[in-house]
């Protein structure tokens, strides 16, 4: 139907959910229904002795799984590196060590707490630099630093050289939690066909299928991964989190099982954001053209690896910015500690770099007596451009205009006249790629079946995680087809109903199923003549890179842009921060949900907010300080500030009907913006988060 696309269809799924009708993966029951707990590591990191089970021995219903039940005992993403169970050694505090099954959690706790285990403590690895200093205590066998990253451009040294000024200093960003409203959790059944059956909280369930079969030496086509409703992601449900547990539990037994992680068990031991030290050095003419960029980076990964070397490589191609930066040289390390896995998180790597990078700019804005957003639209890319790593931007590129959107705004004029003490402005600017990048699979299929009554049924191998991906998808179909958006049903993320698109992450979903999608919908069509119009198939992939090979894994050919401003009152007494007022300005393409794009870079401000002034995973020696909501901080409705914003409408040619990725810029550059907001108050530039009420009396009491 003409006219869809572009307008704010409301979400398909908010009525189930506000009123209580959508069912996520702990709501699932089945009669006779074993279960799950886990017993974890009380210690970050050791040697295990011993495992004592004598009290369970013998006891009815009771069911106790180790390392010696897994047939293939490791997983991993991308390395091959994580136990299922821990058998000789822990390497986190909270690590898995065996499984409990019983008839009720609360015999599931009991007598998990009564297995006893002997532990040879070993030193706790705590900080990513310290990690690879020579001879430190190695976590795995190789040493301590798992991936490294050396890339060079120009001649960096010399432009330093000639540069009017250079400014530089090291930034320390923490481990944070992602916080999902809905806990991991999950349950597994065996069908009458004996196919083992999944539902889970899940980003990937086609990597979940095959890493079960994989683990438990099933075949694939006996393994079955259904994604429920989902209640939040943000990448920290894209590995294995119940999954593996549910499946062996089940699989050994017969029975179905059910696991919910507490929110202690979360905070505790789930995939986290890396912590990051990031050492930066930039050169700048007497113009503010930027001349040089070094940087050395160093990523915790935590005890495994997940996704840590891509985010790695994604803190680097962004790691400068999205400017034009002739002479580059960067080094970015990847290294093992005692701490959970680090993994992907909304902005994958990029916001650790962007709070150093974005402070710099502004730092040179101050010494060049230049305006924040006037140098940073003399440097920003634009489309022909060659970004920070060679890569050619061949794809819309609207951060220039974004930024001059933000220059005349009444927020950014505001700062001006604004004469109020205790007031600050700050902004930044910021881009993400989307797309998984050079070198690596990505591509979608889609399915479409025509039904009675003019109804259409799309069958998508991705996730919808809250993100809105279902809606979008209605709406290209009911664009497409001509046909009202009630007239399409969605059937998403099943391995026995879908095609395997990948995982819901780095804002490829609604781009790349959505391409696939409307190559269904021709496909459909083309049937029509033929009399057989029924059932349409379409793939998709990502563009290439085109460039000669940089000796880097990810360089992107596709990026979302932000320009972000923000307002603050601090209170000088308290140290307390009032975020008044964001405008955003964000460049994604053309946007066919103008509602569901607010509603996405409103998300990513109040995840940055968080990150900016209270989220910190805290840890005394390995051991998770915080694990509750009384202790890890996360911004209220109270903290959340006015939020406008606009976009910059500019056309992706290969994109589904123009579109771009938009899930995660929101929160890449806010971070900067705010801490660049209290240092105009505080007169104290600041190198840490997060910049809790504590150190902001702190900096008073310096300046002072």
């Amino acid at each position: 139907m003409p006219g869809v696309v572009g307008n704010s269809l409301p979400r398909i799924d908010a009525i189930s959910k506000v009123t209580g009708q959508a069912l996520y993966a702990g709501d699932h029951y089945f009669p006779d229904m074993l279960h799950l707990k886990l017993v974890r590591s009380t210690q970050a990191h050791a040697f295990i002795a011993d495992i004592n089970m004598d009290a369970i021995k013998g006891q009815r219903d009771i069911y106790c799984f180790t390392a010696k039940d897994v047939p293939l005992n490791i997983f991993g993403q991308i390395i091959k590196d994580q136990p299922v169970f821990a058998e000789d050694k822990v390497r986190f505090y909270g690590e898995p060590i065996a499984l409990i099954a019983a008839k009720s959690p609360a015999l599931a706790s009991r007598y998990a707490e009564l297995i006893k285990i002997n532990y040879q403590p070993i030193k706790v690895i705590g900080d990513a630099e310290e990690a690879i200093l020579k001879g430190e205590t190695p976590i795995h066998g190789q040493g301590n630093l798992l991936h490294k990253i050396a890339f060079q451009k120009g001649d960096a040294d010399k432009a330093f050289a000639d540069s009017f000024i250079a400014l530089q200093d090291t930034f320390n960003v923490p481990m944070v939690d992602h916080l999902y409203m809905e806990p991991e959790a999950g349950v597994a059944f065996l069908d009458k066909a004996g196919t083992l059956n999944i539902i889970a909280g899940t980003q990937n369930p086609f990597y979940d299928q095959q890493e079960i079969a994989r683990c438990l030496n099933i075949p694939e086509d006996k393994v079955r991964v259904r994604t429920a409703n989902v209640g939040g992601g943000f990448g920290g449900k894209d590995g294995n989190t119940v999954q593996l547990f549910l499946a062996l539990a089940t699989w050994k037994t017969g029975k179905p099982a059910r696991m919910i992680f507490s929110r202690e068990e979360s905070l505790r031991t789930s995939y986290k954001r890396h912590a990051a030290r990031v050492n930066i050095r930039m050169g700048f003419d007497r113009d503010g053209l930027i001349t040089a960029y070094q940087g050395k980076l160093y990523y915790d990964t935590g005890a495994y690896a997940a996704l840590g070397p891509a985010v790695l490589g994604l803190g680097v191609e962004h790691a400068a910015g999205p400017y034009v930066v002739p002479n580059v040289s960067i080094d970015g390390y990847l290294c093992y500690t005692n701490k959970p896995p680090a993994s992907a998180m909304r902005g994958f790597g990029a916001p650790q770099t962007a709070f150093a990078t974005e402070t710099i700019l502004n730092r040179a804005a101050q010494k060049l007596n230049l305006d924040p957003v006037e140098i940073r639209i003399k440097n920003a890319l634009y489309r022909g451009a060659e970004g920070s790593l060679g890569q050619p931007m061949e794809h819309s590129v609207g951060i220039r205009e974004a930024l001059r959107l933000l220059e005349n705004s009444p927020l950014w004029q505001e700062k001006y006249v604004n004469k109020e003490p205790n007031i600050g402005y700050g902004m930044a600017a910021g881009y993400l790629s989307c797309g998984m990048g050079k070198g690596i699979e990505d591509k979608a299929k889609v399915e479409i079946r025509k039904l009675p009554g003019e109804r259409y049924e799309l069958k998508i191998g991705t996730v919808e995680i809250g993100q809105g991906s279902n809606t979008a998808f209605v709406q290209l179909a009911a664009e497409s087809l001509g046909v009202p958006p009630r007239n399409i049903e969605v059937v998403m993320g099943d391995t026995g109903l879908t095609h395997d698109s990948g995982s819901t992450a780095a804002s490829r979903t609604t781009y790349i199923s959505g391409n696939a999608l409307l190559a269904a919908i021709e496909d459909l069509k083309s049937q029509e003549s033929l009399g057989e119009m029924s059932r349409g198939i379409g793939e998709a992939v990502f563009p290439e890179v085109k460039e000669p090979n940089l000796g880097i894994g990810l360089p992107h050919c596709m990026y979302t842009f932000i320009a972000q401003a923000v307002k603050v009152r601090v209170n000088p007494r308290t140290g307390e921060v009032k975020l008044l007022d964001v405008f955003a300005v964000t460049e994604a393409g053309k946007i066919i949900n103008p509602m569901a794009l607010e509603g996405q870079i409103q998300g990513g401000v109040a995840m940055g907010v968080g990150y900016a002034l209270f989220e910190q995973v805290g840890f005394s020696e390995g051991i998770p300080a915080n694990t509750s909501l009384a202790t890890y901080l996360i911004p209220t409705c109270l903290d959340s500030p006015q939020i406008e914003t606009a976009t910059v409408n500019e056309y992706e040619e290969t994109g589904p009907m123009g579109l771009k990725g938009a899930a995660e810029v929101g929160t890449v550059a806010i971070a900067p913006a705010i801490t660049a907001a209290i240092s105009q108050v505080v007169a104290v530039p600041i190198n840490e988060l997060p910049v809790c009420r504590e150190k902001i009396a702190r900096f008073y009491r310096t300046r002072q």
